[in-house]
């Protein structure tokens, strides 16, 4: 790729990276679009992306920490069938059609795009104690509130294989999992997840790793856009009106879901 191309791509990631940090995503919703358009094959541009997820995670994690936002406790009850899902679904990548992954890629946009323009419901308070071994009650954070284990377990497994194929960090169907199904409140599930969407890109990644997809010399340059972008959005989102900004954030999923059905069908 010509030099003045990744200079160009420099500059688009780190902006794309600062705007999707905002909400505690990884950016692969842009990021393997923007690269299969630029004829990067589909697994090599899921494995680079799912690298770029980890640096947008970890980076912008720890300006959500020192909000108290992020969650740990529920990111060690929902990672682990994440993680397996996204294995999975990194190293049986291959044996689905390409035109398939941008189906379903598209599809997750859409969804994700659904609950972004929905408005959070109300969330349930938190009881002193578990009425039952399926639900987890947390107070270690700023609000408190109970999770349904039973319900998001299946759901995360769900989400990690859909990740690890397409090379996104799961956060687009974790953030309205959570919320919609989980009673989590809505700053605590983006937090929450700006750690969550690098763990579930690492394993995913590394599925793909030992099918040989990956580009050192891409990934390198931009990795070091997407590591500015991410000390810069999370800090705007604390100053920002979240309502108006999800808006625009979901409209940008639909234009890119439709751009990458529009591909398909073409």
């Amino acid at each position: 790729m010509p030099v003045h191309m990744l200079v160009i791509l420099f500059f688009v990631f780190l902006t794309v990276s600062a705007v999707f940090s905002m909400f505690g995503q990884g950016g692969g919703a842009f990021y393997v679009p923007m690269l299969l358009a630029l004829s990067v094959p589909m697994y090599v541009a899921a494995s680079t992306s799912q690298i770029l997820i980890m640096v947008v995670s970890f980076s912008s994690m720890l300006i959500f920490a020192k909000a108290r936002t992020v969650d740990w406790k529920l990111v060690l009850l929902i990672e682990p069938p994440t993680n397996i899902g996204a294995f999975l679904g990194g190293y049986l990548s291959p044996y689905f059609p390409a035109d398939f992954a941008r189906l379903c890629f598209a599809g997750v946009l859409l969804i994700g795009a659904y609950y972004m323009f929905r408005p959070p419901k109300a969330t349930p308070e938190a009881s002193s104690g578990p009425d039952r071994w399926w639900l987890w009650h947390s107070a270690s954070v700023s609000t408190a509130y109970t999770i349904n284990a039973l319900v998001l377990v299946p759901v995360m497994l769900l989400a990690g294989f859909v990740a690890g194929m397409l090379g996104v960090g799961g956060g687009l169907l974790k953030v309205p999992a959570v919320v919609v199904l989980g009673g989590v409140p809505m700053s605590i599930a983006v937090g929450s997840s700006s750690l969550m969407i690098g763990v579930t890109a690492l394993t995913g990644f590394i599925g793909h790793l030992l099918r040989g997809h990956f580009d050192l010399w891409l990934t390198v340059v931009l990795a070091g856009g997407v590591l500015i972008g991410s000390q810069i959005g999370p800090r705007l989102a604390i100053k920002t009106n979240q309502a108006q900004l999800k808006k625009y954030f979901a409209l940008l999923l639909v234009l890119i879901a439709i751009w990458l059905i529009y591909g398909v069908l073409q």
